[in-house]
């Protein structure tokens, strides 16, 4: 789905990709001295699991989206709310909000988790434009699709998803 498409969109898009280096980069410098070396197993779950999120549209959206072949994977001509998308609408963004998380659980140091928390409201903030842009490019379709789908709670997707396929 692309989220280029209005300037103030390009302006969070590219603060929350800023903080995200930014927290990386000062996770490497700074630490908490008494760092609890669980959060940081902790961490690598939750980073492993940001990947896969991120990683996942890709190729559901090229397979089930109807992307021409030389497009971008964010150039769906239908809706999909199969796959990934029958758990959560946004899960890259939850995939970046998740990358904040590691980082935050890695460093746990104060200045780390208030960039990653400036960052992980940018891209919350990020996902709701995007429901608007999608609600205009699909209409009720994608209001309908909003109401069964969590914008980006991954357990209340999997309780909402067991509980639609036993209704069926």
């Amino acid at each position: 789905m692309n989220i280029r498409k209005s300037k103030n969109g390009d302006f969070l898009f590219y603060v929350a990709g800023g903080l995200l280096v930014l927290a990386f980069v000062l996770s490497w410098f700074v630490s908490s001295p008494s760092a609890l070396e669980m959060l940081d197993y902790i961490g690598w779950i939750i980073w492993a699991v940001g990947i896969v999120l991120i990683l996942l549209p890709l190729f559901v959206l090229h397979s089930k989206g109807r992307v021409e072949k030389r497009e971008s994977f964010v150039h769906t001509k239908v809706l999909v709310e199969t796959g990934i998308y029958a758990v959560v609408r946004h899960p890259l963004y939850l995939g970046w909000l998740l990358m904040y998380l590691a980082i935050i659980f890695w460093s746990q140091h104060w200045l780390t988790a208030i960039i990653g928390i400036a960052g992980m409201a940018c891209v919350y903030l990020i996902s709701k434009q995007e429901d608007q842009r999608l609600i205009e490019k699909f209409d009720d379709d994608y209001k309908r699709y909003m109401q069964k789908v969590p914008r980006m709670n991954l357990l209340m997707g999997i309780i909402r998803l067991v509980r639609r396929k036993k209704r069926e």
